[in-house]
């Protein structure tokens, strides 16, 4: 029985600049995260990641979403988590989760189930929708201009 060894990178803006013939920041992950949350916004906080557990060497995606103290008062949910491979032309999904819980006062989480990277040889990165209620209302399908790599030997 073999080892298996992941090593993870992230690639910022990669499936785009490998089509726009950019280069390619690699920013190798710290040795004990298990995650690099990417996030956006003021008021409400949207974040995703390619969680990995280091104990199982799995990969899954994340969201999450928070009512910021300070902003308005929403209510917010988070759905439709999907973890992608980039397949050398496309993102294809490798994960989903519909995470139909509902409502939340302040945060909600969603994540898919794991996968080995080490079954495929693509970058994955992850995609959410994201939606708040309150003084204004809104929906964002979002995805972080981040795609992480796996190294298996």
């Amino acid at each position: 029985m073999g080892v298996k060894r992941v090593r993870r990178v992230g690639t910022t803006g990669a499936l785009v600049a490998a089509t726009l013939g950019a280069s390619i920041v690699f920013t190798p992950s710290s040795a004990s995260a298990v995650s690099d949350w990417k996030c956006f916004g003021t008021e409400v906080q949207r974040c995703a990641t390619v969680w990995r557990d280091e104990a199982a060497d799995t990969y899954r995606a994340r969201a999450k979403i928070t009512d910021l103290a300070g902003g308005g008062s929403y209510q917010v949910k988070v759905t439709n988590v999907k973890l992608l491979r980039f397949n050398g032309s496309e993102n294809v999904p490798v994960r989903t989760a519909a995470d139909t819980d509902g409502w939340h006062a302040t945060e909600d989480w969603a994540g898919t189930t794991a996968v080995d990277p080490c079954d495929w040889d693509q970058s994955f990165s992850v995609v959410a929708t994201f939606s708040w209620r309150g003084a204004a209302s809104g929906e964002k399908t979002w995805s972080p201009n981040v795609s992480w790599v796996d190294m298996c030997s």
